[in-house]
């Protein structure tokens, strides 16, 4: 009797302290994640943010950068796994907004020192899209002058 309970002890704890090593905290403003960057190194984390720029396949594994609106941060993914991300933003389109868990790399050994994530999942929360980027009248207004001068110098080049 005594023994199974010191047994169900000893696995509640190994339970416990499992369930506390694998909980990835999870990290939607960059900024933190830099600044806290010597005490999570090398744990597991979880990322939300939005795909930019483009996929840069490395074979197996591709480089993705995943942004807050402010920071991005790059994601070391399997070359399988990127291929769930539709769409990345750039001008004229808003990015798959994705959640990313892997482990954080202060100074990874394997990519030159960079700080980088190595995910080992990735989850499309919001589908990317092509948004309206609208000119504003006066931008117009000076494209236009701008226009006109270079003619009008250009009339005058060519005419002496």
């Amino acid at each position: 009797m005594v023994k199974t309970i010191k047994t169900i002890i000893l696995i509640c704890i190994l339970v416990y302290s499992v369930s506390i090593t694998c909980m990835a905290k999870e990290y939607s403003n960059f900024s933190q994640l830099i600044e806290n960057s010597k005490k999570i190194d090398n744990s597991k984390i979880t990322l939300k943010g939005e795909a930019i720029g483009e996929c840069m396949n490395r074979g197996e594994y591709s480089w993705v950068n995943i942004s807050d609106g402010s920071t991005a941060m790059g994601i070391w993914i399997k070359s399988k796994q990127v291929q769930s991300i539709k769409t990345f933003g750039k001008y004229g389109y808003k990015g798959d907004i994705v959640k990313i868990n892997g482990t954080f790399n202060r100074e990874c050994k394997e990519h030159g020192g960079d700080m980088d994530i190595h995910a080992s999942t990735v989850e499309i929360i919001d589908a990317g899209c092509r948004v309206k980027v609208s000119i504003s009248g006066n931008k117009k207004c000076v494209a236009l002058v701008l226009v006109l001068v270079t003619l009008g110098l250009s009339y005058i080049y060519i005419k002496h």
